[in-house]
């Protein structure tokens, strides 16, 4: 099916533009049961909140099979979630993304477990497993979400322990190919009339899909086990206190397939993605680690709600999270070992919000508070190299960039005093190339090898001070505005070092990391910022059933601080102006949200890698556009059949110019993981059998072509950074048994096999190496479950 054709479709299905409340229950003959949300801090029902938000409940995430992040974002439109690892994933919302792993990065997509941030990307990708709901806002939500939420917020609104009269729990196994073994599982247990124990777990275990051919487990691989639980005292029916403790345990084996798209792995096979890779790495790499991942997430949430009166009452939410993580990667994506890298990072925070909140009952409402927040992150990154293989690789282009044969190139260099069996770095300085326009294939010979290392940290102390009033003008129309003023303390710190291999040239310097003088760590002292960001929106009751919304915010991710050739830089806080319009239409058989919005970014961060200092560097790219249109639907046709939908428009470019009239360096680019189209379409299908109801779950989802990387190469040579539009068909299939405690499913992902990456270019592209990241094939599996 073209473009054009699925576009036709699309517009037909999503006439009246496209959401997503809960299905309804069997039995019901009309989807009224709309999802209660917070995100403005009260209970609302989702059609109440002026603001572009997705809501999803348990039900929902089980009818869809959404287990994790990833497979969230196929039903939330202008939402994609990117996981090339636990440890680094990328979340975009409208097409700005929010993955630095830096100690000193920042989110632009902010990540809530419970209302407590997530600061580090690599510490949000969390298991949806024993989830209550998951709400997702999108546009700038700087008085509900805070610091980081410069396009939208995420949170995850875990189950918590429930005063029941009885113990009540559910548990459930799935085996699938790929060796895939999962079971989770939770037990609420009320001791007393005020005190009540929730305990939930989960494991789950799957290998890879990318084959090695140099040996051991397959890339791309799943393993982990996480575990919560929580308590929730009710000593009065003045008081609430929850306690959460999390812990997530992630060591997938065979690492991330970085496949080259260069050389291939072995004699006849192919540089796709999917086919088999040859990574490796060097014994001297963090003692010979292999490749793969341990990462550990964990934290202790405390929640308190307190009604000091029939009109007031205070909220509290105590919050402390910390990450260790090492990954072992091979960054080349072939077989010689010319980048092996280690990243270790590991940090910690700790965050409180007090919030008070008015209701009387009468046309105001709102609240006001204040946050603190601390954290202090750290990441160390080792590099490895076989110097034999980047002589090999540097001296046919020495040669042929210079006019030279390749003899009259080790002449020249020992006319330097640079023996040709010393490290690449001392090929490099004395005639002044670079690694970017110099690594090409060759013949490997044995020689020494040679580690790097720099490493960052970060340190953040920030206060906010916020408020929000509502304000019901009259019965159908609805004012609000919210304000927030955000003070932080930053420093950021690096070191640089390396260790000389055999026949090294005493003292040279490294090529790859930033080095500092005798590895010592520099302190860029202590940086203050501060600003005001804000909302206003207005809604209005058009009828019982129509909804109408306009909005205006102001959002801003923080000011970075960065090292770059051999300095801090500050890049300044990006600031995006947003515009929406939108509304909700609830009725007897069907809900449809939509809306349009329009962005104006000032000062938009954009991270780059420096070739010759492996480093990530934000920087000032200066002015963007964006706008587009979002949609969700949801029909229900008879008690048995039901039917949903979402869509996304979104056009975010860089401007031709900065504010100052400047051209820019990525003027009319894309911004990368922006899909200008994205569509979902699925059903649920309910019958009763003898042996109980059977329901069939068909869900399709598709996106147009999509860029990696905001520089958007397509040169002749290489066009190693988009993906096309591709789709993948979901199918599931479930029977519950008359006591409706027992069921049983069987599901297949990615039907028809489709073959796409999720990622290209990465970190061997700056060097000329560019790296690709295959999608899942097509997996399918058995799931048994019981509730008790």
């Amino acid at each position: 099916m073209t473009f054009k054709a699925r576009l036709t479709v699309c517009t037909a299905l999503l006439a009246l533009s496209p959401v997503a409340p809960a299905f309804a229950q069997q039995g019901e003959t009309q989807v009224t049961d709309v999802i209660t949300v917070t995100t403005q801090k009260r209970e609302q029902s989702v059609t109440d909140v002026p603001i572009n938000l997705t809501a999803y409940d348990t039900r929902r995430l089980d009818v869809l099979g959404i287990e994790q992040f990833d497979e969230l974002s196929d039903f939330v439109p202008g939402l994609e979630i990117q996981e090339q690892s636990p440890n680094t994933p990328g979340f975009a919302i409208r097409g700005i993304t929010s993955d630095d792993t830096t100690a000193t990065g920042e989110a632009r997509v902010a990540v809530f477990q419970d209302g407590v941030p997530i600061s580090r990307a690599r510490g949000a990708f969390v298991e949806l497993f024993d989830v209550e709901r998951v709400e997702v806002a999108k546009g700038p939500q700087p008085t509900l979400f805070g610091r980081g939420a410069l396009i939208g917020g995420i949170n995850i609104i875990q189950n918590k322990a429930q005063l029941d009269d009885v113990s009540s729990g559910a548990a459930s196994v799935t085996l699938g190919d790929y060796n895939r073994r999962e079971a989770r599982g939770h037990v609420n247990l009320p001791l007393s009339d005020a005190f009540a124990l929730r305990l939930a777990a989960a494991h789950k275990a799957r290998d890879g899909y990318v084959d090695n051919v140099l040996g051991g487990p397959a890339m791309n691989a799943v393993e982990l086990e996480a575990y919560r639980i929580s308590a929730r005292w009710e000593p009065t029916d003045a008081l609430r206190l929850d306690v959460i403790a999390n812990y997530q345990d992630d060591t997938p084996e065979g690492g991330t397939s970085f496949k080259s798209g260069v050389f291939a792995p072995a004699p006849g096979v192919s540089l796709e993605p999917w086919a088999p890779a040859a990574l490796s790495t060097l014994p001297i790499l963090e003692n010979g680690a292999p490749l793969g991942i341990n990462r550990k997430v964990y934290g202790v949430t405390v929640l308190g709600d307190y009604d000091l009166n029939d009109t007031w009452s205070v909220s509290s939410i105590t919050g402390w999270r910390a990450l260790e993580t090492r990954e072992i990667l091979d960054s080349d994506g072939f077989a010689a070992d010319l980048l092996a890298v280690a990243d270790n990072g590991s940090g910690h925070q700790w965050s409180q919000e007090i919030r008070f909140n008015y209701d009387a009952g009468g046309p105001l409402t709102g609240f006001f508070g204040a946050s603190y927040f601390y954290e202090r992150s750290r990441q160390a990154i080792a590099l490895a190299t076989d110097e034999a293989a980047v002589q090999a690789l540097l001296a046919p282009q020495l040669a042929a960039g210079a006019g030279l044969s390749v003899a009259q190139v080790e002449a020249l260099l020992a006319l330097q005093g640079v023996p040709n069996a010393n490290g690449f770095d001392d090929l490099l300085n004395p005639l002044g190339l670079s690694v970017l326009s110099l690594l090409t294939a060759g013949q490997l010979v044995p020689l020494s090898a040679y580690r790097e290392g720099t490493t960052n940290y970060g340190e953040t102390t920030a206060l906010d001070v916020f408020g929000d009033v509502s304000y019901a003008a009259t019965d159908r129309l609805t004012l609000s505005a919210g304000l927030r003023w955000t003070t932080e303390d930053k420093e950021a710190g690096i070191s640089g070092w390396h260790i000389d291999a055999p026949n090294r040239v005493t003292g040279a310097p490294t090529v790859f990391l930033p080095a500092t003088p005798n590895g010592v760590m520099l302190n860029s002292g202590e940086r203050s910022f501060d600003d005001f960001t804000w909302r206003v929106t207005g809604q209005y009751d058009l009828t019982a059933a129509v909804n109408l919304f306009a909005s205006y915010a102001r959002g801003r991710r923080p000011d970075v601080i960065s090292y770059s050739n051999n300095q801090f830089v500050i890049a300044p806080a990006e600031i995006v102006d947003s515009y929406e319009l939108g509304g909700y239409w609830t009725l007897a058989s069907t809900n449809i949200q939509a809306s349009v919005f329009y962005s104006e970014y000032e000062n938009f961060q954009s991270s780059r890698l420096e070739p010759q200092s492996a480093t990530y560097i934000v920087d000032n790219a200066g002015s963007a556009t964006q706008y587009g249109f979002e949609g969700q639907l949801d029909h229900q046709f008879t008690d048995h059949l039901s039917v949903f939908a979402t869509y996304a428009y979104n056009i975010s470019e860089f401007d031709d110019t900065d504010s100052d009239g400047r051209a820019q360096e990525f003027a009319g680019n894309t911004f990368r993981l922006s899909p200008d189209h994205a569509l979902s379409v699925g059903g649920l299908a309910e019958f009763e059998t003898r042996l109980g109801r059977v329901s069939l779950i068909p869900t399709w989802t598709w996106q147009s072509e999509v860029f990696f990387d905001n520089d958007n190469d397509l040169t002749d040579a290489r066009q190693d950074e988009l993906q096309g539009e591709f789709g993948l068909i979901n199918l599931r299939a479930r029977l519950d048994l008359p006591n409706e405690r027992v069921y049983g499913e069987v599901f297949v992902n990615n039907l028809a096999d489709e073959s796409y990456i999720i990622d290209a270019g990465n970190t061997g592209d700056s060097f000329g190496l560019p790296t690709f990241i295959a999608g899942s094939p097509r997996m399918a599996g058995i799931k048994i479950g019981a509730s008790f």
